[in-house]
């Protein structure tokens, strides 16, 4: 069956796919025979699923992950959102789909990864840079002996001031970033998965005013050393792709230079620094989780808990 067939009638065609051989072949582990109360559940759910496609006048074969997330995100007819459990059961369930079809990459799947980056990690407490640290970073500007400690620098500053994840500053496009500021003082960088690890999906962010001079300076010398590709932070002449350990280790010695003492070290104590100063300084948590690409809003939690810490 194709996917078009799914598009005219997405709920006879799973019906079809549930009592199939293939139903049991996409199957994560070895399952028992189908019963009939699990059909009843699963045809419950795609069911669901099915309305939302047609109120939102879409389709099965247009659907991208992000969108995906905004059916989790949509609440029963209680008014409660999806428990994160049932939550990826929709999305397995929708994966099987997909992978019945022969989607790739499969929309599902990059749902699924995207909902484990956005999870806290809950084996240790989040690292943050305070305000005087992250104003420390930013004050100490090192010595520019080469255009690749111009480009650490500006890759470090989009982090910490614009809240990228790592993966979405080694995969960061040129024309992804503005070309001049907003009326503020602010500089729009407009994010999309293009060339970056499907844990990303569209979302805008602004860098704040301190790193924008910066920032617009590394354009203008990566265009006056015309670099190939269309990659902001190349790893080398040829325009290829920086690696994350390079990343973490210019990361650790910029702070080490400026002084700043924190453990765990990292990208991702940048974002995390980025994440907790706005959310301090008064932005709203849903404009702070959009600005963060964050799939749902439980996933600003760890970063709430971190901003009262800092305020004591």
């Amino acid at each position: 069956m194709t996917i078009s067939a799914w598009d005219r009638n997405p709920v006879a065609s799973f019906e079809q796919f549930l009592h199939s051989a293939d139903f049991a072949r996409t199957a994560k582990r070895a399952a028992p025979p189908l019963s009939t109360a699990s059909a009843e559940v699963y045809m419950f759910m795609f069911g669901r699923f099915a309305k939302w496609l047609r109120e939102r006048g879409s389709s099965l074969s247009r659907l991208q992950p992000a969108e995906l997330l905004e059916f989790l995100a949509t609440r029963d007819a209680r008014g409660r959102p999806l428990h994160s459990k049932i939550a990826y059961r929709y999305l397995r369930l929708l994966e099987r789909c997909y992978d019945h079809l022969g989607r790739l990459p499969n929309p599902a799947s990059a749902a699924i990864a995207m909902l484990a980056a956005d999870r806290p990690a809950h084996d240790r407490e989040m690292v943050a840079l305070s305000p005087e640290q992250a104003g420390r970073l930013i004050a100490s500007k090192p010595e520019q002996t080469s255009w690749k400690r111009q480009r650490d620098r500006a890759m470090q500053l989009v982090m910490l001031c614009a809240g990228l994840r790592v993966a979405e500053a080694i995969g960061l496009l040129v024309g992804e970033v503005a070309a001049r500021p907003e009326e503020d003082g602010t500089l729009r960088i407009t994010l999309t998965p293009a060339s970056k690890q499907p844990t990303s999906w569209p979302h805008e962010t602004f860098l704040q005013g301190p790193a924008v001079d910066e920032i617009l300076a590394w354009l203008a010398t990566r265009e006056q050393l015309g670099i190939p590709g269309e990659l902001l932070f190349p790893a080398d002449g040829e325009g290829g792709p920086l690696h994350k350990s390079t990343v973490y280790r210019q990361a650790r010695n910029a702070m080490k230079e400026a002084g700043v003492a924190i453990t765990h070290v990292g990208g991702r104590t940048l974002r995390n620094g980025f994440a907790v100063g706005e959310l301090n300084a008064g932005v709203p948590e849903e404009a702070m989780r959009k600005r963060l690409g964050l799939a749902r809003a439980h996933a600003l939690q760890s970063y709430l808990s971190a901003a009262r810490k800092q305020r004591g």
